[in-house]
């Protein structure tokens, strides 16, 4: 056992000052807790807004499209073995799905929705595979200007 001690124990530390008004409420940004506070002194300002226009969306699929057709062509670059595979792989879901729904399993008004929203996904997933393929060619294309001597 101890024995008591004649010296009283010593108060506890005096907790730090908080600012007199918080910069960013948690109901505002609740993400805000998870970062850690900022110094003292530091003013918090917004990025300034960039004034970048958007090209319209048919324009920009057409410029993706000339894209493609410039990749096919292209004899430095090689299409990646997904595109290899996806595209014609794509090709024969479309031709199977036409043939499945259209005439071997003939509902008479449930094939042709089916069919339309297969045929419809089917072509969501082959422009997502082309972007990711033009977003590679891209990459070589800009490799290509920096580092080649022509």
């Amino acid at each position: 056992m101890t024995e008591p001690s004649s010296t009283p124990p010593p108060p506890p530390p005096a907790a730090a000052p908080e600012p007199a008004a918080p910069l960013v409420t948690n109901a505002i940004l609740p993400l805000m807790r998870l970062l850690p506070a900022p110094p003292l002194g530091a003013i918090l300002t917004p990025p300034e807004p960039q004034d970048i226009r958007k090209p319209w969306f048919f324009m920009q699929v057409w410029a993706e499209l000339r894209l493609a057709a410039q990749m096919y062509f292209d004899s430095r670059y090689r299409i990646s073995r997904t595109a290899q595979l996806t595209f014609p792989l794509l090709a024969v879901l479309a031709v199977l799905n036409y043939f499945l729904l259209a005439h071997w399993f003939f509902l008479p008004i449930i094939s042709p929705v089916a069919e339309r929203l297969i045929d419809g996904a089917l072509a969501v997933v082959a422009y997502r595979v082309l972007l990711r393929e033009l977003d590679r060619y891209r990459t070589v294309l800009d490799y290509l200007s920096r580092f080649s001597h022509r």
